[in-house]
């Protein structure tokens, strides 16, 4: 290999991330982040490898604490993998892929320039499809006579789009009990029911393009990650799910338990909104039975619905707990970020689903001065509802009162 002072050469920039330092092209450095890119490399998911680094340590604390096998099939730069190996010490072997040759090249690089980072774990880089890697890996540990194939504990899967081509393909390659699936979608417009024809035709479920959108498709891509699974003989725990910026990121536990898989089956549902007066309600029976008229305005043929979707918990109180602690304990210039982002995801945890922006519903009572949320959520609470704030949308609120009765209190509050 070429020595580092050989590397820097007018066509690469150094960059300094987390922990790290790496390489990109200077000519995408300022570059809206694209397809287009010589090596794809966006900035502002700089949150998303932060909390992923976060999420891994805590996983392997919590429910694998051997050392750790991680597969990231679409590494680009190879960013995400470097600062893994330098913030996560505990890595047995960790498989850097990408299939653009350029970004391989960049891989090598980037390893070069942090050379001196965790010397105990193995490095495998290749040049591969994703499905490609997940398909030859299951080969491999199933026709090696010596068993010296071990699957991953930890599968990363980040497109610039949909997952959805490489789920079924990662839930084959995965340890099956207690692995850690981390996907990302960023087809946000498909999820959040911009297009809906889309959603049904990725993610097998209706999307809804409402002001609680952002949960909605949260639910749907936990909803497909799961039923993927299902086929894969396999159940899945969501550990995580968050939104930021335009992208969703799922952190689920596999097991394998057949019983417990028919159980989770409760968890699926649909959400019906009602088009005249925003009431929303779960709904867990055949779709074709939908109620005819909205149970709070009575309004007949206005209802419209969202699902199959996930209906149980997105998030799992001691994984989160277990991060926020090792946040207090990292230095990342997202800190107070990451914490805020944690602690109202821990706000949302056995919380009703979906949310009410606080917004909205004042212009439609022409309310001028806003109430604090804080203030509202503990005024809702004296009354003997369930209220939180939500970290899908920062105007908004979790309760399980219904949309009159916010409108009433927030009336009684401009009143008081």
């Amino acid at each position: 290999m070429k020595k580092k002072e050989e590397l820097m050469n007018t066509n690469l920039s150094t960059i300094k991330e987390g922990s790290v330092e790496f390489y990109i092209h200077k000519i995408d450095k300022e570059a809206i982040p694209s397809k287009s890119m010589t090596v794809f490399y966006n900035k502002k998911m700089e949150i998303n490898r932060d909390i992923s680094n976060i999420a891994i340590c805590s996983y392997n604390r919590i429910y694998n604490k051997k050392p750790l096998i991680i597969m990231d099939s679409m590494a680009a730069s190879g960013i995400s993998s470097i600062r893994m190996l330098n913030e996560c010490k505990n890595i047995k072997t960790i498989y850097i892929n990408d299939i653009n040759p350029k970004a391989v090249d960049l891989i090598n690089k980037n390893l070069l320039l942090n050379e001196n980072i965790n010397p105990s774990s193995h490095i495998e880089v290749s040049r591969k499809d994703a499905n490609y890697l997940f398909t030859e890996f299951t080969q491999n540990f199933y026709t090696k006579s010596n068993n010296s194939e071990e699957k991953p504990n930890v599968i990363s899967i980040d497109p610039f789009g949909t997952p959805n081509l490489y789920v079924d393909a990662a839930f084959k390659a995965i340890q099956n009990k207690d692995g850690l699936l981390c996907i990302t979608a960023t087809d946000t417009a498909v999820l959040f029911g911009v297009r809906p024809k889309t959603c049904i035709r990725k993610y097998l479920s209706k999307s809804l393009h409402t002001e609680y959108c952002k949960e909605i498709g949260a639910r749907i891509l936990v909803h497909f990650i799961s039923r993927i699974a299902n086929v894969n003989k396999m159940g899945i725990i969501p550990l995580l799910t968050f939104y930021s910026s335009h992208f969703l990121r799922v952190f689920c536990l596999t097991f394998k338990n057949r019983d417990k898989i028919s159980q989770f089956f409760k968890k699926y549902g649909y959400i019906i909104h009602c088009n005249n007066c925003g009431h929303r309600f779960i709904f867990q029976d055949n779709i074709l039975d939908i109620p005819d008229g909205c149970p709070l305005c009575m309004e007949a043929r206005k209802l419209i619905y969202a699902g199959p979707l996930w209906i149980g918990d997105l998030h799992d109180l001691k994984f989160v707990d277990d991060m926020v602690a090792l946040n207090d304990e990292l230095q990342y210039s997202n800190k107070k970020r990451i914490n805020k982002l944690l602690e109202l995801i821990k706000e949302e945890i056995n919380k009703p689903i979906s949310f009410y922006n606080i917004h909205k519903l004042s212009r439609i009572l022409k309310i001028s001065n806003l109430p604090k949320l804080d203030i509202l959520i503990n005024f809702i609470r004296e009354k003997g509802y369930i209220a939180s704030r939500t970290h899908f949308d920062f105007l908004s609120i979790k309760t399980n009162m219904d949309i009159n009765t916010i409108k009433e209190t927030l009336l009684e509050l401009k009143n008081n």
